[in-house]
C-alpha cells in the first residue's frame, strides 16, 4: 500500500517533463502527506502535460453512504480489471511525482517500525501510477518486489521515465502498460517514530536511525 509520502522541490524536479502549472502549486517541500490532502499531479492534455493539485482519496460516485464510505486512496493494481476502476483507468489516468514513501512493517512486539524508501540517486523522482475522478486520485499499487517485500506485502506501481508517455496516452492499453514495468530497485532505511504523526513535517523525519 502508500499511505505516506513526500515531495520536495516539486515544480523543479518536474521541470523536464513537464510543460505548465496550473493553479496554486507552490515549490513548497512536504516531507509527509496523508490521504486527504491536496497533492501536486501530473496530466495529459492537448497541449502538454500539466502539473496541478488534487485531492488524494477518492469517494466515488456511486457510493450510497457517503460519509461513512472508506475513500480510496490505494487501488490495486489486480481491481483494474473491474467495471469502475477499468473506466477510470481508460479514461482518468494521472502521475503523482515522489520524493520519498514511507511503509510500516511490525515488531515481534506487533508494534508499527516506520521506513522511508527512495531512489539510489536522491535527486531520481519516483512517478507513481494513479487514477482520478472529477478532483480526487488514487495510487496504483503492486505486489511487493525482493527485499521491499520484507517490510511490506505491497507498494506503489512506479512508473519508468521511459514509460510515462505510453501510460498517459490514452490510446495505449493502459493495464499492459502498467503490467509490462518491472519494479525498479528501492533503498529503504528504518526511521523515527515522528512520521506516525501527520502533523509532523520537516526534513529530519526522513533521517535514518543511529545504528
Amino acid at each position: 500500500m502508500c499511505g505516506r509520502f513526500a515531495q520536495t522541490n516539486i515544480i523543479k524536479a518536474t521541470s523536464d517533463i513537464v510543460k505548465t502549472v496550473i493553479g496554486k502549486v507552490d515549490n513548497i517541500d512536504n516531507f509527509n502527506i496523508s490521504p486527504g490532502q491536496e497533492v501536486a499531479v501530473i496530466k495529459k492534455y492537448s497541449n502538454g502535460r500539466a502539473l496541478e493539485l488534487c485531492h488524494w482519496s477518492i469517494l466515488p460516485g456511486w457510493a450510497k453512504d457517503k460519509a461513512g464510505f472508506k475513500r480510496l486512496h490505494n487501488t490495486r493494481f489486480e481491481s483494474l480489471t473491474k467495471p469502475y476502476f477499468k473506466k477510470l483507468i481508460s479514461e482518468n489516468r494521472l502521475l503523482i511525482p515522489c520524493s520519498y514513501f514511507y511503509e510500516w512493517s511490525k515488531s515481534e512486539e506487533n508494534k508499527k517500525i516506520p521506513y522511508c524508501f527512495k531512489f539510489k540517486n536522491e535527486n531520481d523522482l519516483m512517478y507513481f501510477a494513479g487514477v482520478f475522478e472529477n478532483n480526487q486520485f488514487s495510487i496504483i499499487t503492486r505486489e511487493a518486489d525482493g527485499e521491499n517485500s520484507k517490510i511490506h506485502n505491497r507498494q506503489p506501481l512506479i512508473i519508468n521515465k521511459s514509460k510515462i508517455n505510453d501510460y498517459l496516452n490514452l490510446k495505449n492499453n493502459a493495464y499492459e502498460v502498467l503490467q509490462s514495468i518491472k519494479p525498479p530497485e528501492l533503498d529503504y532505511y528504518q526511521i523515527g517514530l515522528e512520521i506516525n504523526n501527520p502533523k509532523n513535517n520537516y526534513k529530519e523525519l526522513i533521517n535514518p536511525l543511529p545504528n
